[in-house]
């Protein structure tokens, strides 16, 4: 099947006209469906699947076995399926680029929801973060350069420029600073979720599988992010990254965007002449210290305390309110809608 696959997408999309590129797409996504068969809704995971297995993992610390694996791989035919039935919805193409795994279908399927739609900054920027980790840097910094363009604000582009910089050994130096007002660290990952959302609840899972699937708090450009942060760097950088780090913890859409935010905000103060005797420095190390502890302990509490009870609308609530509010806000809203058992130890309280 990559074989198949990578034969298929080998044909650059870029000297293909619109009604070309989706006849091309249609064959990878043809390809797709005859290579890895069909499923029908009964063999799709289920709440009750998925709460078996979250409960399997905490009692035997086991992260990946052969039944977690099964639950969680994802029906590439019926995604593909979906697509296919919807050509003309550039959203759902967007979605399953967001879903697949093979990178010569995913390209494919970027590539034709921008032909559509030439321009939508969220797919472009994260089709660049996308074509960086996949070292198409030309291609990547292309896109990253339309963004930083059309996004003036936001961060994301210029790192993805940096990253691209950083693979070529050409150090991070850009020749272009950034203005001062880039300080927005934005990698669409809201939309990028419901559009993923949105295309497995038309393959046929359920509202809470669909969440519990098409949910990605990670991304290629949080990875950039996290993995970008090697001095030496000029000013330029340095306000860069330490304005995407402030963003970051400021923003909180997702907690694991927030962690990172806090790694970038430490390696600026680290850059700082003498952190170990500037109290500031030390002061601020101490807050964020006090909230990856908070953190820390939240998630601990409300997977012991809330979510073994929590019912499939409730949890379906949960996915959708970490996407309207945060996750932070979500776990608070969950915690006061479930009603957990008190402990015996409680019943003379």
């Amino acid at each position: 099947v990559r074989l198949t696959l990578t034969a298929i997408g080998m044909t650059e999309y870029s000297s293909l006209n619109p009604e070309a590129r989706m006849r091309h797409l249609l064959s990878i996504l043809t390809a797709v469906v005859l290579t890895a068969g069909s499923s029908s809704a009964g063999d799709l995971p289920t709440f009750a699947d998925f709460r078996r297995m979250d409960q399997t993992r905490r009692l035997t610390g086991q992260l990946q076995t052969a039944e977690l694996l099964k639950i969680t791989q994802l029906d590439s035919a019926v995604i593909a399926d979906v697509v296919t039935r919807g050509t003309n919805d550039a959203q759902l193409a967007w979605g399953a680029a967001e879903l697949l795994t093979e990178w010569p279908v995913r390209r494919a399927l970027f590539e034709t929801v921008l032909a559509a739609r030439s321009n939508s900054v969220p797919v472009a920027l994260r089709y660049a973060c996308a074509l960086a980790r996949q070292g198409e840097y030309d291609t990547a910094l292309k896109w990253a350069q339309f963004c930083q363009a059309q996004d003036g604000d936001n961060t994301v582009p210029w790192l993805v420029e940096l990253w691209i910089l950083a693979q070529r050994k050409l150090g991070q130096h850009l020749e272009q600073s950034p203005p001062l007002w880039t300080t927005n660290f934005r990698e669409y990952s809201v939309e990028a979720c419901r559009a993923r959302i949105r295309v497995l609840e038309l393959a046929g899972y359920s509202a809470y599988s669909a969440r519990r699937l098409g949910f990605k708090p990670d991304s290629d450009a949080l990875f950039i992010a996290q993995n970008i942060c090697h001095p030496p760097f000029d000013e330029a950088t340095k306000r860069l990254l330490r304005s995407s780090g402030e963003s970051l913890q400021q923003t909180r859409q997702f907690l694991l965007g927030e962690l990172i935010g806090q790694t970038l905000e430490r390696t600026m103060l680290a850059l700082q002449p003498d952190p170990d005797r500037n109290g500031a420095v030390t002061a601020r190390l101490e807050m964020i210290g006090t909230r990856r502890e908070r953190l820390r302990q939240r998630l601990a509490d409300i997977e012991r305390n809330t979510v073994d009870y929590a019912t499939e609308v409730q949890m379906v609530q949960y996915f959708d309110d970490v996407l309207a509010f945060g996750e932070e806000a979500a776990m608070q809203r969950l915690i006061g809608s479930v009603k957990s058992p008190v402990p015996a130890s409680h019943d003379n309280d």
